[in-house]
């Protein structure tokens, strides 16, 4: 509290003079009229943005607009509308107490291609080079908001999405966290998360300095998508124009970075590198834990240019690396953990525009995935007699070759069509070791006893193809009917999945979509679940998506989506669960592991996003999702006691109510604030108590008993968080400060709990009645957490 006092008194110290008298000052005021350049009809609501500063409004239905507050000075003013073009009004002198009127200001309609309309429903556009009427979330509303150092915890604050506080993962429509198919500048990443041991992956290995813009696409997706089958994570990378090198450091208590980019070959390439070091070790280190050493960096170059006229190469290299290091040693037992993952890719690229009709992009690359995990265990207390060994080693390599064609034969149509070739191999080096004393189902003390010895090395290839016909039937009548074909031989799938998506603008500010598809998802070469001695390969699982939404943009400024949807999940796999943490490090090695037949699921909901921004001091957007995740559990094998209830129930992620809130305040140039405000409840959750037996050595052993499966929810999840950024110029310098308080009111969001059978002075307490007492041990999300960094650009 000490150090969050300190930082706040300094930020607050930094304020300008200038800037906090600027209310007391004589401000002036511009004045104008938006219209459409070819008829002059008035455009209403068209954003108007006051540059620099945070001053901002939309037209009225006459499409007049008035900015007031203003100090003297010279100001850009930007101007966009949903369907025009935008424009910048340069060099606006304003003197001190000036009623200024510009008078009309036009806009030219822009000649939007058939290429750029959106057809499909769940589409989220972030960032980027999009006109801002068309952007979900913009640049500034990342940077202003919770975790906006790491783009896939920034877009899970999106309707449809869903994370927990620990982790960099996210499903979609109550999927799983594999089941969305994440890209960079084209080229697929698996698993592109640090520190994978915390909740499947604490950061993302792509720093978002690096990222211009994100599409993300939640269902209903085009036939170009395929192998996965709840959504689309798109990332492109920044380019460099003609202003000449750009650089940022960075340092938090997350990562340290660097990041550069600019122009080469006298300015007809250009270069992006980004390397960035965690510090959370370092962290450890000074608030004396030394149990556990989480160590990661990651790096990303790219070199782009021109060979011709018509082609232009780019070269993408990405490399990451992560290891950690547990050493939990007592008198009575030691836990001593480490494991090592890697990611490496480089891809070229080769785009190439042979005519305003004939456009594509072809790619070559490779990867190569590494994972050591090895774990030695040995335990002798009331409720834990084990021993356990395991050493996992798995390499995944491939290579291959990918193209996209985009044809424009007319006005009225637009065809992509592609196709992918991938030779995999995967190496699987497994071996565990374990004795544990366990109750079975008749509730009898045994000596549990695994041993697994397992070397795999599969390989194969991966083909697909897809061709997408985008059509303009009437005017604002769009369809996108598509086919996609999969051939994945070391899983046997040849895979067909027909799609279609419509829209209809109904008028300029009113667009209704649907979607309808099959989404097939083949298992991985290097996901063989040996951690459970499965040595074969299960089929494709397939969902069926429906989907249907309206957009809206109200004369006020607000944006308004609705969609609804239904997922029908077949031909799923069987699947091996822990009762009680479905985190555990070392799973396999834990006496709740249940292994689930499940004969079909579905998942189904409502999500509505409205937004408001305008330019202006003050701008928010909130989100609800009203959902339903269910599978039919048709067996579970267990030998253990619990009480096995099958049949519809909800799936292990299900989140029934789930709201975003966000308010961003820019009282000046230099400061933004952004609260936060998040709530989800439905996650079902299996309960358990203790029972105890005497063993022949006269010890006693404490074994679990877990009552109905999935029968109680957790605890609705809630939390609250402020961000304040402030920035300082000097020159061509620009340093950000942020402070991050995450869970200001400090809600114990409950994440799992243990049972203890000792007290707190380590001894067993009768209960009065031939039994013991237990102590229950909850383990939280973040508590009250605050967070400190900086980044220098120049």
């Amino acid at each position: 509290m000490k150090l969050l006092t300190s930082a706040l008194t300094v930020l607050l110290l930094l304020i300008q003079p200038g800037e906090a008298q600027e209310g007391q000052e004589k401000t002036g005021s511009i004045a104008g009229k938006v219209v459409d350049q070819r008829t002059g009809q008035a455009l209403y609501p068209a954003n108007v943005v006051c540059l620099p500063g945070n001053h901002g409004t939309t037209t009225d239905a006459r499409g007049t607009f008035s900015l007031t507050g203003l100090p003297a000075g010279s100001f850009d003013l930007e101007i966009t509308y949903l369907g025009y073009e935008k424009s910048t009004v340069s060099g606006v002198a304003l003197e001190t107490g000036q009623k200024l009127d510009l008078g009309e200001l036009t806009l030219f309609e822009s000649a939007l291609s058939l290429s750029e309309i959106t057809v499909s429903p769940g589409t989220f556009s972030v960032m980027g080079n999009t006109p801002l009427s068309r952007q979900t979330l913009s640049e500034r509303d990342l940077k202003s908001m919770s975790f906006a150092e790491d783009i896939t915890r920034a877009v899970s604050r999106l309707p449809g999405v869903a994370s927990n506080d620990f982790s960099s993962k996210f499903t979609v429509r109550g999927g799983e966290t594999d089941e969305v198919l994440i890209n960079l500048d084209g080229m697929e990443l698996y698993d592109p998360f640090h520190q994978r041991d915390f909740v499947g992956g604490l950061f993302s290995i792509v720093d978002i300095e690096t990222i211009e813009g994100v599409d993300l696409l939640t269902g209903g997706f085009s036939a170009e998508y395929g192998n996965r089958q709840s959504g689309v994570f798109n990332l492109r990378t920044r380019s460099a124009g003609e202003q000449g090198r750009h650089t940022t450091l960075g340092l938090s208590v997350m990562n340290a970075g660097l990041y550069s980019d600019g122009p080469i070959m006298g300015g007809k390439g250009n270069y992006l590198l980004s390397a960035r070091r965690g510090m959370l070790d370092q962290v450890f280190k000074l608030i004396g834990q030394d149990e556990n050493t989480p160590t990661f960096y990651d790096l990303l170059g790219k070199v782009e240019f021109p060979l011709n006229a018509k082609h232009r190469l780019s070269l993408h290299l990405l490399h990451a690396g992560d290891k950690t290091a547990v050493r939990d040693v007592t008198e009575e037992a030691f836990d001593i953990h480490d494991t090592r993952y890697g990611n490496t890719y480089g891809w070229l690229t080769l785009n190439s525009f042979f005519s305003a009709k004939w456009y594509s992009r072809s790619y070559l690359y490779g990867g190569f995935l590494s994972q050591k995990r090895n774990g030695n265990t040995q335990k002798y207390e009331y409720s834990d007699k084990l021993v356990f060994q395991l050493s996992d080693q798995r390499d995944f390599g491939f290579a291959g070759f990918k193209q996209d064609w985009d044809w424009s034969p007319s006005e009225k149509y637009f065809i992509r069509f592609g196709g992918d070739y991938r030779r995999l191999n995967s190496d699987y080096q497994y071996s565990l070791n374990l004795q544990d004393v366990r109750v079975n189902a008749a509730d009898s003390l045994v000596d549990f006893r695994q041993q697994t010895e397992l070397s795999l090395k599969p390989s194969g290839h991966h083909a697909s193809g897809y061709l997408s016909l985008r059509m303009n039937l009437l005017p604002g009548v769009f369809a996108e009917p598509g086919i996609r074909y999969e051939d994945v031989s070391y899983t046997g799938d040849r895979l067909w999945s027909p799609r279609l998506g419509v829209a209809l603008a109904l008028s300029q500010h009113t667009v209704l979509r649907g979607a309808w598809g099959y989404y097939y998802q083949s298992q991985d070469i290097h996901k063989l679940d040996v951690n459970h001695a499965t040595d074969q390969f299960d089929p494709a699982e397939l969902s069926k998506h429906y989907v249907a939404g309206l957009e809206h943009q109200f004369s006020n400024g607000i944006r308004f989506r609705m969609e609804a949807y239904y997922k029908d999940i077949s031909r799923l796999s069987p699947t091996y669960q822990n009762l009680r943490d479905p985190w555990e490090v070392f799973p396999e090695s834990r006496n709740d592991v249940v292994r689930l037949d499940i004969s079909d699921a579905y998942a189904r909901g409502i999500e509505w996003f409205l937004k408001y921004d305008t330019g202006s001091k003050i701008s928010w957007w909130f989100s609800y999702a009203l959902a339903d995740a269910k599978e039919n559990v048709s067996a579970i094998a267990f030998d253990g006691l619990l009480d096995r209830q099958t049949g519809s129930l909800p799936r292990y992620n299900n989140q029934r109510h789930t709201i975003y809130c966000d308010l961003n305040y820019r009282p000046f140039r230099n400061w933004h604030f952004n609260l936060s405000w998040q709530f989800y409840n439905g996650i079902p959750q299996t309960l358990y108590e203790y029972r105890f037996q005497t063993l022949p050595n006269d010890s006693l052993h404490f074994y679990p008993d877990h009552l109905s499966f999935r029968g109680n929810e957790y605890p609705a999840y809630h939390r609250m968080d402020l961000r304040i950024n402030r920035y300082f110029h000097f020159g061509g310098n620009q340093v950000a400060a942020f402070l991050h308080l995450i869970n200001l009111y400090n809600r114990e969001n409950l994440r799992k709990f243990d049972l203890d059978v000792r007290n707190d002075a380590e001894q067993l307490v009768p209960d009065g009645q031939g039994g013991y007492q237990y102590f229950r041990d909850d383990k939280t999300w973040f508590g009250f957490t605050p967070v400190l960094g900086l980044r220098w650009s120049f």
